[in-house]
């Protein structure tokens, strides 16, 4: 059985990296030469995700603010996963005393 906090956990971090990809692409959006990134996320075999920056086409600040919000969004339903497990531990411990 895959343990729900890790996949939670990872979750998080892909949010991160979609955050950290997102404001680097605005921060250097008129920079020349600047080469942006988007977040490539993969399965991982305990039903987590992995995410890494890799190259992108040019973009626009709209999809990015967009993307920054995606990751806010999905950072927080991941915590309200790790709230959720630690209700339900909490009342598995309840009924064991």
């Amino acid at each position: 059985m895959t343990n729900i906090t890790t996949i939670a956990a990872s979750g998080i971090q892909a949010a991160a990296v979609q955050l950290q990809s997102a404001a680097q692409n605005i921060a250097n959006a008129p920079s020349q030469n600047y080469q942006p990134t988007r977040v490539a996320e993969e399965t991982r075999a305990d039903g987590g995700v992995s995410a890494k920056m890799v190259p992108a086409a040019p973009t626009d600040l709209s999809t990015q603010l967009v993307a920054q919000q995606e990751a806010s969004v999905t950072e927080r339903a991941n915590m309200a996963v790790f709230a959720a497990a630690g209700r339900a531990y909490q009342s598995l411990l309840d009924l064991i005393r």
